[in-house]
């Protein structure tokens, strides 16, 4: 009796399993908790090649009723349709969220890494920008400065300019003063010369007048 139900419940399984399309897919997946065998031929005759674990994941080659012809790794065989599902199983979806778990754990400390760096860097470009901005200050201030300067040079510049105008000034008045002291010294030495010349006149006069004044009292 046990053994009619339990080939029943194996037509039952193949009847369903024959009801998938032949190439409805191209991988598949050991069930969870259990071990099959690779075979050379759609048979328990044929020969093992090796055996598979639950969650292994294998390439369709061809599949059938019973048996599906797969691939893994470099190895060929068959395996019985009723041990492979479409999905990996629940041991192989944790190992694999696990996996996903621990590289996003590995990312997460990358991350808080490159946080901590990118913090300190900003914390070294925030006192460079603070340094340069008072060396910003400390240039303006020396422009303003020299700017202050310029004006200055430029006013210096301007008031020596007026210096040697007048200085020229002074020259020629100098040279002016020079003239018109030659001139006043010529004027009067010219003056001197004709008040001695109209005295000697003037002596020469006086003495012909009393010469004669002599001569006329003489006749007398």
């Amino acid at each position: 009796m046990r053994r009619w139900v339990h080939a029943a419940g194996m037509i039952v399984v193949m009847g369903l399993a024959s009801l998938a399309p032949a190439a409805a897919q191209t991988t598949a997946y050991v069930t969870d908790e259990l071990e099959i065998t690779m075979r050379s031929g759609q048979g328990n005759d044929y020969r093992i090649i090796r055996l598979l674990s639950s969650g292994a994941q294998l390439e369709v080659l061809q599949r059938g009723e019973t048996w599906t012809r797969v691939r893994a790794g470099d190895d060929e065989g068959w395996v019985r349709s009723i041990y492979l599902q479409s999905e990996p199983g629940a041991a192989a979806r944790l190992a694999r969220a696990s996996e996903q778990l621990e590289r996003l754990r590995q990312e997460n400390g990358e991350l808080s890494d490159n946080l901590a760096r990118l913090e300190s860097e900003l914390e070294t470009v925030s006192a460079a920008n603070t340094e340069l901005e008072a060396d910003n200050q400390r240039m303006s201030q020396r422009l303003q400065e020299a700017g202050e300067g310029l004006q200055l040079a430029d006013e210096n510049k301007a008031l020596r300019k007026q210096v040697i105008d007048l200085e020229r000034q002074v020259q020629d008045l100098s040279r002016e003063a020079e003239r018109m002291a030659d001139r006043e010294r010529q004027d009067w030495f010219i003056a001197g010369a004709g008040v001695i010349v109209f005295g000697m006149l003037l002596g020469i006069l006086v003495t012909r007048i009393r010469w004669r004044k002599r001569s006329s009292w003489g006749d007398l």
